[in-house]
């Protein structure tokens, strides 16, 4: 395990790394750092935790290291890896990764700039990301491996390839370390009220067993939350229903309603990437405002 350790006149030099508005970090402080390699120079993200003791900062490092041992192994170029953990004069702090040239995949998915066959290409890169982490714990010794807070913050379309990556992996979901907190995961949501989700509290704040059902109920909250172009994860159960009903009737077709019906039934979640292109054409149909509008009017 690489540590690089940084004096404090080099820290003291370092550029924020500047993140969009309405996009939140309330885990570190982000940094620039630059690096040579002989003749090569290249840019690295330092995160610097703002929790640099206790269990939480602990399980962190635990996970930053248990993926670096195992990058190898997990060999998927769409996770942004941790490249090694950081210590500021010897004093551990907390971790680089490449630096990337990129955009928010929240960004990418409120911007009118992007059409929506652009977005749904991008979800259906999330989707695909899911479905080579499954294969890494269908075929390899690493069996308990998720991304665990699946939200639209923590993928960026990477500007230099056009594709999208998965960031910070220091929330991920590996061995035995402990899950952290999930924004789609909370005490409050209702999957609260689905048995298969079930309840694991631990000391630094996650809610439940990660496994492949909370990721592909998370992944299914971002694509829906596009298309209702509002949090449709804040809905009650009976009025998912009630929206899931109103897509049948204006065509989507059942395969893909049934897979977003799953998310709140004792039914397997199952990962609608390959469906979401059937999705384009009721785009304009598929937000809050013309199914408030049209809904009692189908009844």
């Amino acid at each position: 395990m690489e540590v690089v350790n940084i004096s404090k006149r080099k820290y003291a030099s370092l550029q924020p790394l500047v993140l969009p508005k309405n996009v939140s970090n309330t885990e570190a402080q982000m940094y620039i750092l630059p690096a040579k390699n002989k003749w090569r120079r290249s840019e690295f993200v330092l995160k610097r935790l703002y929790q640099d003791t206790g269990e939480v900062f602990g399980n962190k490092l635990y996970t930053v290291s248990t993926l670096l041992d195992l990058k190898s192994q997990i060999a998927i170029d769409e996770l942004v890896m941790p490249s090694s953990i950081a210590a500021l004069n010897n004093e551990l702090i907390g971790f680089t990764m490449p630096f990337i040239p990129s955009m928010n995949l929240q960004v990418v998915l409120t911007s009118p700039e992007f059409s929506i066959e652009q977005k749904v290409g991008y979800l259906k890169e999330v989707g695909q990301i899911l479905e080579k982490m499954k294969q890494v714990r269908a075929h390899t010794e690493i069996t308990n491996f998720y991304l665990n807070d699946i939200h639209e913050n923590n993928f960026i379309l990477n500007l230099e390839t056009g594709h999208i990556n998965a960031v910070d992996l220091d929330s991920s979901k590996i061995r035995n370390n402990l899950a952290s907190a999930a924004r789609y995961l909370t005490p409050l949501s209702k999957i609260a009220e689905v048995g298969k989700y079930i309840k694991e509290e631990n000391a630094i704040g996650g809610c439940y067993k990660i496994d492949e059902n909370t990721e592909l109920y998370c992944y299914i909250m971002i694509i829906l939350k596009c298309f209702y172009r509002e949090a449709i994860q804040r809905v009650s159960i009976e009025e998912y229903f009630i929206y899931l009903d109103y897509l049948t009737k204006i065509g989507v077709p059942r395969k893909i309603v049934d897979i977003f019906s799953y998310v709140y039934t004792g039914h397997n979640n199952e990962n609608p990437y390959e469906e979401l292109e059937e999705l384009i054409p009721f785009y304009g149909k598929m937000n809050h405002y013309t199914y408030e509008a049209n809904r009692k009017r189908m009844k």
